[in-house]
This record gives structure tokens, sequence and C-alpha cells, in this order.
């Protein structure tokens, strides 16, 4: 019952306290061996008694002849009394009264609550028969926030009844197995963690309270722990945990805890590695350090990034200096990136700064990628670009530039196209990754396409023939007539006619009304058109409808 009383004491409070004791003081007469409760009353046949209805002088039957009651009372009585026959019935009532006693329950949140977790208290089993039953016909039951409910508490109160119903109900599984098995972590945290892969319900995160439990059973042993999930099959539920082992590790023991993490192959060995020395290097930098320096040169390769990461957010400029002096190639690269990153989660600009004082190479390029991750905004957020972000960007030598350009293009030119047009037209071609020009393009396009088209023009030839072209594609999409006339009005011999018109053609084949705007073509535009559709990679039977438009007959 302390399931049941916990949402009765937030609702009614101290004040009626004296009141529920002796609403409940002959509770022990109701209640009975639960497993007498959960085969009997759910099996037998619901009892049905004939009442007279008023006004229509027939009888007819009751299937639930204490709700019925409740419900008379109810409409008499008011305040601490209502609860009060509230408790009685629910004290009383047997597994065929909860499904009436929750359509009594609606729209008052407190009750249908108490009447929900009683009814998982006295028959659980009859409760998930009842939600497998309304998965077909819905009976007026909220099945989502019972079967919350139900598999939330079950499982801490008989695990083996609530698993053996779920595995009867294959399709069912897939919905609530991870309540289930998340119920079971703080009970018994190595079976709960099995059933989401058995169940392959391993897709989502432990909150706060299963990570505390992962903790716990971390602290007692750790590499029984880390041994355990490197058993298990690899699912983002089983990945999560491994942080919080590494951290548990770290704390007692972490040179054994790296080498035993280390001497494991694959992504949770490299989890659990990095989570050890992330822990150990932010309470210890210089034992970290040594460690490392101790160990072999793949180990070392391995743990470098996580080490001068931690470094980082203590000294950002000393842990980047190691790094020119001690790495070399891709491992230079990488930790440089983790560097920069954990300086720019403190101070965006300050790591620029390091960014710009670095010579031109593969680790710069890196280094500049994790400053405009940070730096340039979301592109949902609809922001401008800072001034001081593009101007810094400027400074940077062509590598680093397009390397920026590739992660940054889309989200820039959404949030900020005029911005980001503003900057490829000040920077020459070998700075810019062929997309960015179609990127911004079609974004000014959506916005104003006249002004993308002149903007277009003043970009170096092929530049400006990619970008226009796109512009205008995105303009004959939106305003094929308007479009259409500018196209045609642009002299025989102007080289952006023929590019321009091929671009719009590959848009329109994905449009929904392609075939009617093909068929309203001239005969040369459809001539035209259809040696372009026969280029394009596109599903067969559109392929065949849009050229059958397009072939004379």
């Amino acid at each position: 019952m302390k399931i049941f009383l916990k949402p009765l004491l937030i609702v009614m409070g101290a004040a009626i306290g004296l009141a529920v004791g002796l609403a409940l003081r002959e509770r022990s007469v109701f209640n009975t061996d639960e497993s007498v409760s959960n085969t009997s009353a759910a099996t037998a046949p619901a009892k049905r008694i004939s009442h007279p209805n008023r006004r229509a002088g027939i009888s007819v039957h009751d299937d639930s002849p204490l709700t019925t009651k409740l419900e008379q009372d109810l409409s008499t009585s008011s305040g601490i009394t209502r609860w009060l026959y509230w408790l009685e019935a629910l004290e009383r009532a047997a597994p065929a009264d909860f499904p009436r006693l929750v359509g009594l329950a609606k729209g008052n949140p407190a009750a249908l609550r108490l009447v929900e977790e009683r009814w998982v208290d006295v028959a659980p089993r009859h409760l998930f028969d009842t939600i497998v039953a309304a998965m077909k016909d819905r009976r007026g039951l909220d099945v989502s926030e019972l079967a919350q409910i139900l598999f939330a508490e079950w499982p801490k109160r008989d695990p083996d009844a609530a698993i053996r119903a779920l595995n009867e109900a294959d399709n069912l599984r897939s919905r609530w197995g991870f309540t289930l098995a998340y119920a079971l972590v703080e009970k018994d945290i190595e079976r709960g963690l099995k059933l989401f892969s058995e169940w392959h319900v391993d897709n989502v995160g432990f909150g706060t309270r299963g990570l505390a439990a992962v903790a716990r059973w971390a602290r007692a042993d750790p590499r029984h722990a880390a041994e355990f999930m490197l058993d298990q099959p690899e699912g983002y539920s089983i990945r999560s945990t491994m942080e919080t082992i590494g951290k548990e590790w770290s704390i007692t023991d972490p040179a054994a805890a790296l080498a035993f993490a280390t001497s494991k192959p694959g992504t949770l060995g490299s989890m659990l590695a990095t989570s050890i020395m992330k822990e150990w290097a932010e309470r210890n930098l210089s034992e970290a350090a040594d460690w490392l320096t101790k160990v072999d040169e793949g180990t070392r390769r391995r743990l470098n990034p996580t080490f001068v990461a931690t470094w980082a957010k203590q000294d950002a400029g000393g842990a980047l200096q190691w790094c020119q002096e001690n790495l070399t190639g891709s491992s230079l690269a990488q930790s440089v990136a983790g560097v920069v990153s954990s300086a720019a989660e403190k101070d965006v600009a300050a790591a620029a700064t390091l960014v710009a004082g670095m010579n031109p190479s593969q680790a710069r390029a890196e280094a500049a990628v994790a400053v405009a991750r940070k730096w340039f905004p979301n592109s949902f957020l609809g922001q401008q670009v800072k001034p001081e972000t593009v101007t810094w960007l400027a400074t940077l030598d062509v590598d680093s530039v397009k390397r920026v350009l590739d992660h940054v293009a889309w989200g820039w030119a959404t949030s900020d196209p005029k911005s980001m047009a503003a900057f490829l037209g000040s920077v020459s071609g070998e700075q810019v990754p062929p997309n960015a020009y179609a990127v911004v393009a079609r974004e000014l396009g959506r916005k104003n396409p006249r002004e993308a088209l002149e903007w277009a023009k003043q970009l170096p030839e092929q530049s400006a023939l990619t970008a226009g072209s796109n512009a205008f594609a995105e303009w004959r999409s939106s305003q094929p007539e308007a479009a259409v006339k500018w196209l045609n009005a642009l002299p025989a011999d102007d080289a952006r006619r023929q590019p321009f018109f091929q671009k719009a053609i590959q848009y329109l084949a994905y449009h929904p009304q392609a075939a009617e705007q093909l068929a309203a073509m001239t005969p040369t535009e459809r001539d035209a058109a259809r040696n372009v559709i026969k280029t394009m990679d596109l599903p067969e039977d559109r392929r065949i409808r849009l050229l059958d438009v397009l072939t004379p007959h």
C-alpha cells in the first residue's frame, strides 16, 4: 500500500491524516495473498447484479456495483468525505471493478492516479491483460498512461511475472520494454541491463536516477561492472553506462583501470579508457601525464586527445604548446582539435585567438573547425553571424577556411545568407568548397531571386554559373512564370542560358507537379529537358513517366 498512499498524501495533506487512518483501519480484512488475488480474482467472471433503471423501467446488468455505489456517494458528498468514499471503494475493489473506476476518475488527476496505482497493487496481471485487450478496443482507457505506471512499478515487486507477461506480447516490448528494464535498474541492475539488449530497447540513455544506480553498482566492484558491460551487445543504453563506470574506477585505482580498459578492443573499451583518463587528468594532471609517458606509443596516441583536452580546461596555451612539441600527423591534429574545443567551451574568442596564432597545417584546420562549431550560430535560431567571427575566418589560411566552410556552410546560409554571400564574394575561389556557393545561392534565391542572381553575376566565371544556376532553379521552382520570362529575355549568346535551364530541370524533376510543368513547355524546351532527364539518376518509374511526357506522340 506504500505506493497507493503516496499520491493521497500529496493531495489531501496532513489535514485528513486521522480520517485516512479511520478509513483504512479494517484494511487487513481485504488484503489477501497477492498470488491468490492475481489469479482467482483476475480469472473469476465479473459479478453482475441487476438493479432497476428508474427512468426506463427495465433491469440492466451492473458490471461493477461497487463503482455504481461510489458514483452515487460522490454525487451527494464533498470535501474530505469524497476522498474517504474513494479510499473505501479502492480498498474493497476487485480486479473487474478497476476499468469503470478509471472512467469515473477521469477529470480528477489525483483520484485517477490513486485508481491506477491501486490497480497495479491489487492485480497487475489483470491490468496487463486489460491493456492488451484495449490495444484492439480502447474501451475509453488511456493505455499509454496505464502501461507506463504498470511497467514502472510491477517489476519492482514481481520482476519474473512482469518479464514473463511482456515476453508473451512481442508487439508490446518495443513500446514498454525500456520502461520495464529501467525499473529493474535499481532493484536488479544486471538483469535490467541484459533486458535492454535482449529486447532491443537499448537506444535510450539513462537519466539521473539510472546513472546513480550504475554508480553504486560500479563503486562496489568496478572491474566486475566493466567486464559485465563488455560482454553486452553494443547499444546506446549500454554505452551510456561506461562513462559512469570509468569515473568510479578512476577514483580507486586509475592505473589498473586504464591497464584493463586499453587491453580491450572495440568502442566500449575505448569509451571506458577515455572516461578513466578524463577523470584522472581532472583530478591529478601530473599523475596522468606520468602514466602516459610510460605506456606504448599506440596507447599514448589513443589517449592523448582526451588528456590534452582535459588539460586545456586548466591551461589551453600550455596544452597546445605541448601538443605541437610532442605530437605529429593525425595524432597532432586530433589532439589540437580537442584542446581548442575545450578552450572554446570556456571562451570561444580566446580559442579563436589560439587558432589565429598557429601556423597553417592540418592541425590548425581541425582546430579552426572546433572554434567554428562553437562560434557560428545554430541554423534553427535564425541568428546573424557576428562580424568578429567573419573577420577571424578571413584571417585563416586557404585550407582552414575551406574546412570551416565544409562544416558551417549549410547552417550559415540558413541563418544569415547575406553575410555568407558577402564573405564568399570577398575571398578567392580556392578557399571555397563547391557546395558553399550552391547552398547560399539557394537561400538567397528563396528570399530575393533577382538579388541572388545579381550577387552570383559578380563571382568568378565558374563560381558565378554554379551559384546563379542554383538561385535560378530555386526561383523557377517557386515562381515558374517570372523565372522563365527572365531567362528567355537573356541574349541568345548569354553563357547562363544553358546551365540555368539544365539546373532548373534537375530541380523540377523532383517537383510534385513536374509532369504538368514539363508538358506545358514549348517543343524546343521539351527536347532540351528530355536530354537532361535522360542523364539524371532518378527512380526508374519516375524517369519513364517524365520522359513519356516529353516524348512527341
